[in-house]
């Protein structure tokens, strides 16, 4: 599989008044096309830190981050545009929108100043819009939508731009369990079906088990990257919970807890 981003070395963290404020230091990973991949920590591990450094919204304190062969601070806005999709965790202040106009919007790398679709433009715009499962919903009102069919227009926001990253940071954040499930499955049929690198930040993760080609686990210790069968094989995945009472059972597949053993 083609490798669309790597990091080398990579410091995070942020620049204040008081100086630099490094999170975590010496970050090594790669992203591949193909792959549905879930970022895993602790509230505070610094996973939204990681994705908005690697997404260019804030900026590396060191180390060097590539893109489709390029150093990703070479990049112009426009380019970045058309080969990362950032879903964030805020609710998008959308509600006079309709599906189809807020969909469309993924489209503006592409039309130019000013914003004229053509009839290309919207086909993808229809495809992206039936790939979510929300054809039904086209000329609906963002506001008359539930959350979990709002975070499926900002995901084919995303399709519609053609991008070959995409990162979504707690898609499923406000979500119940059926609505996170199908999420879930829907980012990885986009990983897998177009060919995508899709990185999404999540807290679920007995569904990231399930559903992840890879697990990225950032813990104090730093970030740990494998298939979910060996970073259970190695006990990584105990490292999410040091000095918690949880740990992973094996047999069922599931995190318990200590004291009901």
């Amino acid at each position: 599989m083609e490798t669309v981003l790597s990091a080398n070395d990579l410091c995070v963290g942020y620049v204040c008044r008081c100086g630099v404020n490094p999170i975590h230091h010496h970050l090594n990973f790669s992203l591949r096309r193909g792959e549905l991949v879930s970022l895993c920590g602790a509230n505070g591990a610094g996973k939204s830190t990681l994705l908005r450094t690697i997404s260019k919204l804030q900026p590396q304190l060191a180390g060097e981050i590539t893109l489709m062969g390029k150093p990703l601070e070479s990049y112009s806005e426009k380019e970045l545009s058309r080969t990362i999709g950032v879903v964030l965790t805020d609710r998008a202040q959308t509600g006079g929108l309709t599906v189809e106009e807020v969909v469309s919007l993924g489209r503006q790398p592409y039309t130019g100043f000013f914003g004229r679709l053509s009839t290309e433009d919207k086909e993808l715009v229809k495809n992206a819009i039936e790939s979510v499962g929300m054809a039904e919903y086209t000329k609906k009102y963002m506001a008359e939508l539930s959350d979990g069919e709002r975070q499926k227009v900002m995901i084919a926001k995303t399709v519609v731009q053609e991008c070959p990253v995409v990162f979504l940071d707690e898609p499923s954040a406000f979500l119940d369990v059926a609505s996170r499930i199908e999420i879930t499955q829907l980012l990885h049929d986009i990983a897998h079906t177009q060919n995508r690198a899709v990185l999404l930040s999540t807290h679920d993760l007995e569904q990231a088990l399930r559903l992840s080609d890879k697990l990225w686990l950032l813990t104090t210790h730093g970030l740990q990257t494998g298939t979910p069968e060996e970073l259970i094989a190695n006990h990584q995945i105990d490292t999410l919970f040091e000095g918690r009472n949880v740990y992973f059972d094996e047999k069922s597949g599931t995190f318990r807890s200590k004291s009901k053993e």
